[in-house]
């Protein structure tokens, strides 16, 4: 139907200017009679520009496999009563959403094999007789890796295991044979459907956007007023964020402003852009047609990174811009802002050849410091906030992660899915049969990382700042951090002195380590030669961040306050809801 409308379209212009011309060369061109048909009026622009868009979108992939993602949104609500008298809350309109579900592009994916083999060579020290990769061989390397149900956080675990391991091939066979997403760990490592903390989650938000739209200048406001803005003192990285913005309100608009000059230069490159000027870029993945086959052009404007156009692309920051600010309400949404952040990231790294380079820089880091600020306070603003948060997001995901520390330290053989059979001990070249090493990998969102970290360095009221499970220098880095970059880590190693007795706690120790992940800044690998740059390939070094001496029973008993702290708080939130139900249904019987 497009087709046949562009086609009528060019005709009808065609057929204008031929008339045109016969009427200027010929004074006696008839003109045509009044009951003669005309021509039907052309489409809507607007609709044409949209359907184009449409079709662009839905032609870009076949939507299947990992990637795809189906949502259904509840939009609307009514209470009713039913049989009994119970009040029930019924959803009485939803909302559908078929998401391609984004990939893991060929930069994140070096990044995450270079990661794999760094993370070898620190974490399992070489040692007589073979290292990790000698264990691992010989079924004497216990692996597991489980994932939420992201096609990219699954591609990501595959590539990490691929350098882990030094396993060749392309990720897909790695990813099916090693990488687990289980019924049971969807709620463990996604969070989307943690309804406890989504009331919590929705508060910080208001928080937010009430907080950061204030008309004030950092160097004339109060310290009491800075906490009230971006938390307590010691989230120093978000204090130093704010100094960076100097007046929140005024760098919106800034932020606005930036985005609107960018979609200016955007829409001058569509309108000059003709078909003839299409052309590809390297990893570009091409459009989808009918048939399968990868078109050679775009169907609307230069070809960009994993087969974007530019039609797409300016709807993309087109769509942001609309979100962010709204004119009648004079109101900004502070969640739109660590979406720029991360679209001009993308852009930065990926389409450099576009020549925006200078405005995509100013609107990072215009951006960059916005989000520093916003980021961190959507998993609670107060110390008490991202201690509640904290405990009912992760409660699950500490459950299991104490369950590992305790059957590895009682007994090996319990939850291994491969082990060397000892039958045949005399017959096998190893010298170390009893030698075994156990690894357990999560892999999941940003989310669940900032909230396993607030519940690490925030202890409960009662045990105060002295029972954190971090050291002072490990809050001091944690709180310097501004941003949990992708592949963030959060690294748990228990170690065994056998030289101890079974009943000392010493004889189990823990270490706690961290690394902000891929810290790198976009700004130097703009450039079209950036691939000479393998710096960009590299994540931030770990560092310990744990007491010194920090034995597995504190680590146990710490996660289980934690874990009991979640469940209570949650029983709290019940027990209205119950009241509510009984009052109810005691109005019905009287």
């Amino acid at each position: 139907e497009i087709r046949e409308r562009e086609n009528a379209e060019a005709k009808r212009r065609a057929g204008k200017g031929a008339a045109a011309r016969r009427g200027s060369d010929d004074k006696a061109a008839p003109t045509p009679a009044a009951n003669s048909t005309t021509t039907s009026s052309p489409p809507d622009r607007d609709e044409l520009y949209k359907l184009r868009h449409m079709r662009d979108v839905l032609l870009r992939w076949k939507i299947g496999g990992l990637n795809r993602k189906l949502q259904i949104k509840p939009r609307t609500w009514e209470e009713e009563i039913d049989e009994d008298g119970e009040t029930q809350i019924k959803c009485t309109e939803v909302q559908l959403i078929l998401k391609w579900g984004g990939n893991l592009t060929k930069l994140g994916e070096k990044q995450s094999i270079n990661l794999g083999q760094r993370f070898r060579k620190d974490m399992y020290p070489y040692a007589p007789g073979g290292g990790i990769l000698r264990l691992h061989s010989t079924f004497r390397h216990d692996l597991k890796i489980k994932t939420s149900d992201e096609g990219r956080v699954m591609k990501t675990a595959a590539a990490f295991a691929k350098g882990l391991l030094e396993l060749e091939g392309e990720i897909p066979p790695i990813l099916v044979s090693l990488v687990h997403k289980e019924k049971n760990s969807d709620h463990m490592l996604d969070p989307s459907g943690n309804k406890e903390v989504k009331g919590e989650l929705e508060v910080c938000k208001e928080k937010i956007n009430r907080n950061l739209q204030r008309d004030l200048d950092f160097d004339t406001t109060s310290e009491t007023i800075r906490e009230e803005i971006v938390g307590p003192r010691c989230m120093s990285s978000q204090h130093h964020a704010l100094k960076g913005v100097g007046n929140p309100r005024r760098t919106l608009f800034a932020i606005h402003e930036t985005v609107g000059e960018l979609l200016e230069q955007l829409d001058e490159m569509l309108g000059l852009m003709g078909t003839d000027d299409e052309n590809r870029n390297e990893h570009g993945e091409g459009l989808m047609c009918e048939d399968g086959n990868t078109e050679e052009e775009a169907l609307s404007g230069i070809k960009l990174y994993k087969g974007e156009t530019l039609l797409e692309l300016t709807e993309r920051w087109r769509l942001l811009h609309r979100r962010l600010y709204d004119e009648e309400t004079d109101v900004f949404d502070l969640s739109r802002v660590p979406d720029v952040h991360d679209n001009v990231r993308f852009d930065m790294l990926h389409n450099p050849h576009l020549g925006l380079t200078s405005t995509l820089e100013k609107l990072y880091n215009l951006a960059k410091l916005m989000a520093d600020c916003v980021v961190p306070q959507e998993y609670g603003t107060t110390i008490a906030e991202k201690r509640s948060v904290g405990v009912k997001m992760c409660s699950a995901l500490l459950e299991k992660i104490k369950y590992d520390l305790i059957i590895a330290r009682t007994d090996n053989e319990v939850d291994m899915r491969y082990m060397i059979n000892m039958d045949y001990s005399a017959d096998l070249n190893i010298t170390t049969l009893g030698r075994r090493v156990r690894t357990r990998l999560y892999f999941t969102s940003e989310s669940h990382l900032h909230t396993l970290l607030n519940v690490l360095r925030f202890a409960s009221a009662t045990r105060g700042f002295k029972g954190t499970l971090l050291s002072q220098k490990g809050l001091d880095l944690v709180g310097d951090t501004p941003e949990l970059c992708y592949l963030t880590q959060v690294v748990m190693r228990l170690f065994e002195d056998t030289k101890k007795e079974m009943n000392d706690p010493r004889r189990f120790r823990v270490e706690i380590l961290f690394s902000p992940g891929a810290t790198a800044t976009p700004l130097h690998m703009a450039e079209m030669d950036r691939d000479r740059d393998a710096t960009r390939f590299e994540t931030t070094k770990l560092e310990y961040v744990g007491k010194v001496g920090l034995t597995c029973q504190e680590v146990e008993d710490y996660f289980t306050e934690c874990i009991d702290e979640g469940r209570s708080l949650e029983e709290e939130e019940e027990v209205p809801k119950e009241k509510k139900k009984k009052k109810d249904k005691d109005k019905k019987n009287k």
